[in-house]
């Protein structure tokens, strides 16, 4: 990783955190709390400088930089970039422990505030964006290429680098991926970079195919922050023949809805940004709902009535309301960076909003934003109860667990359940006042939490007892428990219990296949439907006899533009997508302006039009780029959804010569291939 890239880990969130005066932590994990002598810390703030500056050399950063210094017990900290908003730099490693004042000087004046130092402070993870949260700053440490990951590369182990600071070097820290512990093979200072540090680890073939899976760090018996990584089916297990290791695959399933009433399932795909309507009875894929390029949709909730299904967009920081009636996206919700779970209870969603630790509920009759709330850091999981107008959201990086009141709009409770606890899903009962909390970073055991959502008590089961990995997804239903042991490829079955005491027999294991994922119950044909990422498909269990009765492929659609390959066609054939039928005028002079009528089909919610000349950047996913000779303004979707209209200013420079015509929105984007219908000619 280049040093530019690195430094720039920090700054990522600048536009994220809410700015206090000033508030520091460690830069990786942006984890509140103690932090390391010689770590790389961040300060939140306001006016805490007048410009903004970056060091040159990063290996020996400056104690002065724009003007700036930064004080923490009295030692001149290094400095790697300043910014009225944001510091960046390295706790000096002589700086006494203990509470101590911080101190920031710069021309725009002096702010003190203040962070307890301590040798054994919980470590920092570095993420791919500068969030501490989702994907990690990790490496091939062969290679050096970021990417999604198989644990082999050319028949050899793959070896990965992660990057933290505030590790306790002496001794060997610990790492798990998803809850598997992983060989170090090295820790120490990373070449580049002040206060940087590196840990390689060597993949075990157990991991394989095991998908989005999370890895934690434990130095000196503290964790670290949560940051997740894809684990690779191994070759000739994928449901493409053709993809190739270590490289990220077009097709990759997230999470699982049913539709109650109904034998349909949603499947969200991630990396192929649709959600696709899966029939459990006919054993196939029925639709597929595109979403806009780049949403990146982690989850998915439906509401009791079946008729409204919301769609947490990680890539985008919105939610997707879909119409189950129609399956049309009727509206695209911004709700805060990284939205990656959401419940839905009633008429309202709740959103959780991991990358800025806020929670969103959004009123689902408007539809919009009822009020956005604090959570604890990184939350990770959402369950609701429309009964007590609840909902209760685990932290990841806290060990805790918010309460919120969805009447008055307000978080009424914390529960701790431990600082270095690393709590994931969450699942409701019904019939009691418990709830399932699954810990995948815990270690192989599949550990879970059993909350009592009144007092904050639980308990803690064991629910994989073949010790092959964490719990992931879980569910309730009929007074049982269903548990995904991801990196295991196995589900559990636990009994809920009346009485708040752990069950005395062991759970009932069920194996489904390479990285079971996401759960969902259909209830109409009495199944558990099991989402395998690593191989692409859905695992049906007989809920009456805990057997496998049925598999069905997730990824292939077998739809028309589907041409069965590992890559986006298959959202050519989504039944919401925008699709053009005519322009009007086809044609105009360079310099000159003009209003063009698009006639086609599903028009509404199109809120981006471009042209691309195919002689210049090709055909590919999304069409291209857009010809800069082209300046669209004053877009309007005529109602009913089959026109719409722009003004269109073509530059002089523009070429003579045809332009493919794309309109997206949050139903997709029209069709990349060039046809009669969607060539505009410059004369």
């Amino acid at each position: 990783m280049d040093k530019t890239s690195l430094i720039a880990l920090g700054l990522a969130l600048a536009g994220f955190a809410n700015a206090q005066n000033p508030r520091i932590v460690n830069a990786a994990s942006l984890t509140s709390g103690s932090i390391a002598p010689g770590s790389i810390f961040t300060v939140f703030g306001n006016a805490l400088a007048t410009g903004v500056n970056y060091a040159t050399n990063v290996a020996t950063p400056p104690t002065r930089l724009g003007g700036v210094t930064v004080a923490i017990g009295g030692q001149a900290a290094s400095l790697f970039y300043v910014s009225p908003t944001q510091i960046n730099g390295v706790v000096a490693p002589n700086t006494p422990t203990g509470m101590e004042t911080v101190t920031v000087s710069s021309p725009a004046g002096t702010q003190t505030g203040s962070v307890a130092i301590s040798t054994n402070a919980p470590p920092g993870l570095f993420s791919l964006f500068g969030t501490g949260t989702r994907d990690g700053a990790i490496l091939n440490a062969i290679t050096f290429l970021l990417g999604d990951f198989s644990t082999r590369t050319a028949n050899s182990p793959t070896y990965l680098a992660l990057f933290a600071t505030g590790l306790n070097l002496s001794t060997t820290p610990a790492v798990t991926i998803g809850g598997v512990p992983v060989t170090v093979v090295f820790f120490g200072a990373a070449p580049c970079c002040d206060g940087l540090q590196q840990i390689n680890i060597m993949l075990p073939d157990s991991l394989a195919g095991a998908g989005r899976v999370p890895i934690v760090v434990t130095s000196n018996g503290v964790a670290s922050n949560t940051v997740q990584v894809v684990l690779l089916p191994p070759a000739g297990q994928s449901e493409f023949s053709g993809d190739h290791e270590n490289t990220t695959r077009s097709r990759e399933l997230a999470s699982l809805a049913s539709v109650p009433g109904t034998s349909l399932v949603l499947s969200t795909d991630e990396n192929d940004d649709v959600v696709r309507v899966i029939d459990i009875s006919g054993k196939a894929i029925s639709k597929i709902v595109a979403l806009p390029a780049g949403s990146r949709p982690e989850a998915v909730a439906v509401n009791a009535a079946g008729t409204i299904a919301v769609v947490a967009e990680t890539g985008t920081g919105k939610v997707a309301v879909i119409d189950l009636t129609k399956f049309q996206v009727t509206a695209q919700v911004a709700t805060g960076a990284g939205a990656s779970r959401v419940a839905v209870a009633g008429s309202q969603a709740v959103v959780v909003n991991q990358d800025n630790d806020t929670v969103s509920i959004i009123d689902l009759a408007v539809p919009a934003v009822q009020k956005t709330l604090n959570a604890g850091r990184g939350p990770a999981g959402v369950a609701a109860d429309s009964t007590t107008r609840k909902a209760f959201v685990t932290n990841e990086d806290d060990g805790t667990v918010s309460v919120i009141d969805l009447a008055g709009l307000a978080v009424t409770n914390t529960f701790t359940i431990g600082a270095s606890v690393r709590p994931e899903a969450i699942a409701l009962s019904p019939t009691t006042a418990m709830a399932y909390i699954t810990v995948p970073a815990a270690g192989p055991d599949g550990q879970v939490l059993v909350l009592n959502t009144v007092t904050g008590t639980f308990y803690t089961i064991s629910a994989n007892p073949d010790r092959s990995g964490g719990s992931s997804d879980v569910v309730v239903y009929n007074s049982k428990a269903y548990v995904a042991n991801q990196t295991g490829g196995s589900v559990s079955v636990l009994p809920v219990l009346l009485t708040p005491a752990p069950p005395t027999t062991p759970p009932t294991t069920i194996k489904v296949g390479l990285g079971a994922r996401a759960l969902a119950v259909d209830a109409k044909d009495n199944l558990l439907v099991v989402s395998n990422e690593g191989t692409g498909t859905l695992v049906l269990v007989d809920l009456a006899s805990n057997k496998v009765v049925g598999n069905i492929n997730a990824v292939h659609t077998n739809m028309p533009g589907d041409d069965d390959h590992d890559d986006h066609s298959d959202r050519g054939g989504a039944a919401n997508a925008p699709a053009i039928t005519a322009l009007s005028p086809a044609s105009a002079k360079a310099g000159t302006t003009l209003t063009l009528t698009v006639t086609g089909t599903n028009l509404t919610g199109v809120n981006k039009l471009i042209f691309v000349d195919e002689r210049q950047h090709g055909n590919g996913n999304n069409g291209g780029d857009a010809d800069t000779a082209f300046t669209v303004s004053n877009l309007q979707v005529v109602s009913g959804g089959n026109q719409l209209t722009a003004t269109v200013a073509i530059a002089a420079k523009a070429s003579a010569g045809p332009r493919m015509v794309l309109v997206s929105g949050g139903n997709g984007e029209s069709s990349d291939k060039s046809s009669m219908a969607n060539t505009f000619t410059v004369q």
